[in-house]
């Protein structure tokens, strides 16, 4: 996926103007690209539409205005915007004000390394970011990457069971990629092409 671009960020003003109309498309968007992975963790497959809405809200937020800032945002969100043939992803815990959070994060350490995206010809372990997680605990966000080679681009688009899966000790799930989500991960990952 083509990282964003300084060019692709609009100034705070300009940003204010078409807020609203972007972030409704933003969510449009999430809706076909967010699945949810039992009662607990859901996953969310990033592109750069997501990114730079993240980007724009946060210089929004943070008032960044100097092009240095800026620029530190933009590395840090294309890092979630994998090159070549693969799809990013932020998989996210859900948690209550009434659950024990602490035990929770303790059962699901080391949940983000036993994801897998399954289809009836291959099998994908997504790549975590490192550092989230310890024997102790783990992160309630975790960012990751599902790579592909070029002739599993082809396979994941003729194959008719795609499943993300999580096959953690205390949290195995796996539920069906929705139609319009397969659809729209494959148009991520031959638009550059």
């Amino acid at each position: 996926m083509k990282p964003l671009t300084r060019e692709d960020i609009v100034p705070i003003e300009t940003y204010e103007q078409m807020r609203e109309q972007f972030r409704r498309r933003i969510i449009d968007i999430k809706k076909v690209r967010r699945v949810d992975i039992g009662p607990r963790i859901s996953v969310v497959f990033e592109n750069r539409d997501t990114m730079r809405f993240q980007i724009q809200e946060m210089c929004r937020i943070e008032h960044i205005t100097q092009p240095e800032l800026i620029q530190q945002e933009l590395d840090v969100y294309n890092d979630l915007l994998p090159l070549g043939y693969a799809i990013g992803a932020t998989l996210l815990i859900a948690l209550s004000q009434e659950d024990n959070m602490p035990e929770i994060l303790r059962q699901l350490s080391g949940v983000e390394e036993h994801v897998y995206l399954e289809t009836d010809k291959f099998r994908i372990h997504a790549q975590a970011e490192l550092g989230r997680s310890t024997e102790e605990k783990t992160s309630a966000v975790h960012y990751l990457t599902f790579t592909f080679t070029k002739e599993q681009v082809q396979q994941f688009a003729e194959s008719e069971r795609n499943t993300i899966a999580i096959h953690h000790p205390h949290y195995d799930y796996g539920v069906a990629l929705p139609e319009v989500t397969k659809a729209s991960l494959l148009a991520d990952l031959i638009q550059e092409r």
